[in-house]
């Protein structure tokens, strides 16, 4: 199972600023089939099949567990029965499959599919297909344009397994940012872990996620569903990786809603609707159990003194404390102008902070935790 390597790629930030000074349609959608991922969205999708137990039947999808659902399709771990081939390499049989769409109308994906209105209309059905089929190939193209970005999960390719079609995806070996603050809340309370040191996984959190939000910005995609659920710690290459790209879009167009909590509430999908987002995170990984986010969350300067933090917390040091709340504040203006940029936002002296623990040491608190 293989996919050709595309010769010229050039990111989404690019095409856009070189389309924007051509009248010419054809040089405009020319310029498009440039883009990351053009060449597998062109092909469609590769029909591939799961490894199948020595002397049984392959499996099918339908018989398995979901490992996470989502607004844009659930997630399956699996093995393929043979290895799949990219840009002439081979990325071996075991990813994350992402199933987001399956024409079948006992079965559907995703279950609204069809409606009422339109099971008697085969030309609406099949209009129904080809936009679903459009939304994947959407997803695709924003994961696949940060490829060589460390900190976002990778997309590998377009495929279809059985009758249902999605994105083959890496298969990270780690747990969400919630998973890992409902371990850690105990582990403080119990003195498995202390204050300090989970004030340092906190800060790698948001270092990681800066650094995957500068890489969106260099590409000129927004990625406006960043939250506790989309955020991962690798345990294997000891880093926090954001996932889940379905809600992503180019710079410019119009704003997608997320998770509640860290939404901005910006028209357009721009940089500082992801700036926002991360400040949010630090505030959820933060927080008291019982301080709810709301809709939009913390929307104006706070200080040490009004902010929730967790009891376990509150023992920290006040000079540790106010470095805290200076850095969120700067990342959570009503002005998305004079909101700090993610490669801006990385100098700063929480980030920098010399005292805080390497990430080595995150990485033992982590597996302290699990």
């Amino acid at each position: 199972m293989r996919y050709v390597q595309q010769d010229v790629v050039l990111s989404p930030r690019t095409v856009k600023s070189l389309a924007a000074k051509s009248q010419r349609p054809e040089v405009i959608k020319r310029l498009s089939s440039l883009k990351p991922g053009a060449m597998e969205i062109e092909n469609g999708f590769l029909p591939v099949h799961l490894e199948a137990a020595h002397g049984s039947d392959a499996p099918t999808l339908q018989g398995m567990q979901p490992i996470g659902n989502g607004a844009s399709g659930a997630t399956y771990s699996v093995r393929l029965a043979e290895d799949f081939w990219r840009a002439g390499k081979n990325y071996g049989r075991n990813f994350v499959f992402k199933a987001m769409l399956c024409p079948n109308s006992q079965n559907p994906i995703p279950s609204d599919l069809y409606t009422a209105q339109y099971q008697d209309d085969t030309s609406n059905l099949e209009e129904l297909v080809s936009l679903e089929k459009a939304r994947i190939y959407k997803e695709y193209q924003m994961t696949v344009s940060l490829d060589a970005g460390s900190r976002v999960m990778r997309a590998y390719g377009l495929a279809q397994i059985d009758n249902v079609f999605g994105i083959l995806l890496e298969n990270i070996h780690g747990v969400t940012v919630g998973h890992l603050i409902a371990c850690a809340r105990p582990a403080l309370e119990q003195g498995t872990i202390t204050a300090s040191e989970y004030l340092a996984m906190g800060r790698q959190l948001i270092i990681d996620a800066l650094i995957a939000v500068s890489c969106c910005e260099d590409m000129g995609i927004v990625h406006q569903d960043i939250s506790h659920n989309n955020v991962m710690y690798d345990e294997h290459r000891k880093m926090f990786r954001l996932i889940d790209m379905g809600l992503g879009g180019e710079e410019g167009e119009p704003a997608r809603i997320g998770t509640p909590g860290y939404i901005d509430m910006t028209s357009l999908a721009i940089h500082g609707r992801d700036v926002y987002s991360v400040a949010k995170l630090l505030v959820h990984f933060l927080k008291r159990p019982n301080y709810h986010m709301g809709y939009i969350g913390i929307v104006s300067a706070t200080s040490e003194e009004k902010f929730p933090f967790m009891d376990a917390l509150k023992a920290l040091p006040y000079e540790s404390k106010e470095q805290v709340i200076r850095f969120l504040n700067r990342m959570i203006s009503l002005d998305t102008n004079s909101r700090a940029r993610a490669e801006d936002l990385l100098l700063e002296p929480f980030i920098k902070d010399t005292a805080m623990p390497l990430r080595e040491s995150v990485h033992a608190t982590f597996k302290r935790l699990t």
